[in-house]
């Protein structure tokens, strides 16, 4: 006879692999929109148009709290502000019965706006409210800071990684072992919010990623830059890719990745060559402006001016062999409080910048995060991304692809019913024979017409 208690279980095993993202964990992340109104324009851009605030919400101590946390690439930091810190958001570890002090001293940072905290742990919430007891850098003394802390998501120094490591919110997820690898990838889902995946693949676990679309290479690090880079071997602007016509920006250049940032920053060489070939024309028509500060040029412009003229702007990795595309449309932001039109690549204006080599480097922030989702393992130092995540160009998916999960579940059903079926089945078999009662007939008299007749005299 079948075990119904391991059928059972088995199915259960089977509901859990399948339904079941241990492995990764999901943050919701959301912007934080700065008030720009009433703002002239030079205080538009700098410094509202050049910080971003990114900021993803944890659940911390036993009466869960909801801290919000900025996310960073500058950084590798993982830390929460505490009540004594100057930022807005504060943790409040007198009101949590499991807060713990594991290094009872205090450790001089002073990056990434803290400069003072105590290596700590207490649970936080992951996922579906599950909690980890994770061990986090408590800010006792920070600078002034609109978040509750920081998720840095950058490479630690290697010379300074067995100092480090450990302050560094996917090390301390792998440690607790609710990770599978140290991959994170950001996804914009909205406007002004979206999600970042830490712990695998996304191909792994989300049906919508296909992974024949991934691509990935090494990261090209160097001593003095160890941070997220990605080289780019060819930089152009053409009516489009494949264009006769183009106009070479540069020979090779490096893309810096900084979510923390709202805007591009872009090269003198290429300020050059979309001066020649597009603002100076609206400059002289004063349909555009130009604004130089001590750091930077950046330009904006009124409504009335065709920004669709503007040729997209190419890089081109050929490790990836993938070419990246920004056109007007995403390089430009439309500010509705004063109807101006604000180009989203500033460049350079520091001379000495320049002189000592960082003249091909490009800051790649929110407006390339937007477009495409990279996929970044701070382990193996490794960069990909998914070449088809724009629903315009996402490849059609067969009718079992779409719906692989139902299709499962329907089976599954049919299966656990005709198992039923089966059970129930040798349950009726095996059941013994009722007793007869006294009121019914003996099954042993055969009841039939010619043994009942009635003899007629």
């Amino acid at each position: 006879m079948i075990n119904i208690q391991k059928f059972f279980l088995f199915i259960f095993l089977l509901f859990k692999l399948v339904f079941n993202q241990n492995g990764i964990i999901t943050l919701p992340f959301k912007k934080e929109i700065p008030d720009i109104n009433g703002i002239k324009q030079k205080e538009f851009i700098f410094p509202k148009m050049a910080s971003n605030l990114i900021m993803a919400e944890l659940k911390v101590g036993t009466n869960p709290q909801p801290i919000k946390l900025r996310l960073e690439f500058e950084s590798y930091l993982f830390y929460i502000a505490s009540q004594s810190s100057l930022s807005d958001i504060k943790f409040n570890q007198k009101e949590s019965k499991t807060y713990h002090v594991i290094e009872d001293k205090t450790i001089n940072i002073e990056i990434s706006k803290l400069n003072k905290a105590i290596y700590s742990s207490d649970y936080i919430y992951y996922n579906s409210n599950k909690k980890y007891n994770t061990t986090f850098l408590l800010g006792i003394d920070t600078d002034e800071d609109k978040s509750g802390g920081l998720i840095g998501l950058n490479i630690e120094d290697e010379n300074e990684a067995k100092k480090y490591s450990k302050y560094n919110f996917i090390n301390e997820l792998k440690r607790i072992n609710i990770i599978n690898d140290y991959y994170f990838s950001i996804k914009y889902t909205s406007k002004n919010s979206g999600k970042i995946f830490i712990g695998d693949l996304p191909h792994n676990f989300d049906k919508n990623y296909n992974k024949e679309d991934f691509r990935d290479t090494y990261a090209d690090f160097s001593e003095k830059d160890l941070t997220w880079k990605l080289k780019l071997d060819k930089i152009y602007q053409a009516e489009e890719e494949n264009a006769k016509e183009k106009t070479d920006v540069e020979q090779f250049g490096y893309g810096y990745f900084r979510i923390e940032k709202n805007i591009i920053e872009g090269t003198e060489k290429y300020r050059q060559v979309l001066l020649k070939t597009f603002m100076t024309e609206l400059i002289d028509k004063e349909l555009c402006f130009e604004l130089k500060t001590d750091i930077y040029y950046s330009y904006y412009c009124k409504k009335e001016a065709d920004i669709s003229k503007m040729k997209n702007l190419y890089f081109y990795n050929k490790k990836l062999d993938y070419t990246f595309e920004l056109t007007y449309k995403d390089v430009f932001y439309n500010n509705e409080y004063d109807g101006y039109q604000y180009l989203l690549i500033v460049f350079s204006s520091d001379t000495e910048i320049e002189e000592i080599g960082y003249n091909e480097f490009w800051i790649f922030g929110e407006p390339i995060f937007r477009k495409y989702q990279f996929i970044f393992n701070k382990n193996s130092k490794r960069i990909g991304l998914y070449t088809n995540i724009d629903s315009n160009n996402k490849k059609k998916s067969s009718f079992f692809s779409k719906n692989k999960w139902y299709i499962f579940l329907i089976i599954l059903l049919i299966i656990l019913c005709c198992a039923m079926g089966v059970l129930f089945y040798l349950y009726l078999k095996r059941k013994p024979k009722r007793k007869v009662k006294a009121n019914e007939l003996d099954d042993d008299f055969d009841y039939t017409a010619t043994q009942n007749k009635l003899v007629e005299e």
